[in-house]
């Protein structure tokens, strides 16, 4: 797991943000150019639209991801949050958007669209709860002792608002002073 979310980690909040909001972007380019390429919105948008969003996806959330187990891991053990809800919150979200909105957004009956709702809702959820554990455990691991929503509600909007969030929240400092522990331990052991 340490080599999957160190590159994640050790960036810098501009390479982030680029990196994702830039795969974002440039889907959102594709999906106008179909569009303006086919003359109505009604063509669909290009497989290259399709292909963005999904590595958008997976940046998003790997970011999420590999903040959520740092953070996590470093929380005093009586104060950390537990990780199953969290890891079921970063895969839901995702394979509900390839899925359901890759088949059942073309259908445009009313029933079968109020079934989504519950699906929906639920994915919002996820994504909410992915802020607020990423949120929660970093005041958690900067004050090393119980925190209220109150402590980390900025971080928690902050990281609800990505594009601009990274900027502030990226613990590579956390990381940093982490790993340079670390590193002295082991020369101290050799």
């Amino acid at each position: 797991m340490k080599s999957l979310t160190s590159p994640w980690l050790r960036a810098k909040h501009w390479q982030i943000f680029l990196l994702v909001f830039g795969v974002y972007c440039a889907g959102q380019i594709a999906a106008m150019n179909s569009i303006l390429a086919a003359g109505s919105p009604e063509a669909g948008v290009s497989n290259l639209f399709g292909v963005l969003m999904t590595l958008f996806g997976v940046f998003f959330l790997s970011w999420f991801w590999s903040m959520g187990s740092f953070l996590g891991s470093i929380v005093r053990e009586d104060l950390r949050l537990k990780f199953g809800f969290f890891r079921f919150a970063l895969i839901y979200p995702f394979f509900y958007g390839m899925v359901f909105f890759r088949f059942i957004l073309p259908i445009s009956e009313p029933v079968q669209l109020l079934l989504i709702v519950p699906f929906h809702l639920l994915a919002m959820l996820c994504v909410f709860y992915i802020a607020y554990f990423g949120s929660k455990s970093l005041a958690l691991a900067e004050a090393g002792k119980p925190v209220s929503f109150y402590d980390h509600a900025a971080a928690f909007f902050l990281l609800c608002f990505f594009p601009i969030g990274v900027w502030i929240i990226q613990p590579n400092r956390l990381y940093a002073e982490r790993r340079k522990i670390a590193d002295q331990l082991i020369h101290a052991a050799a």
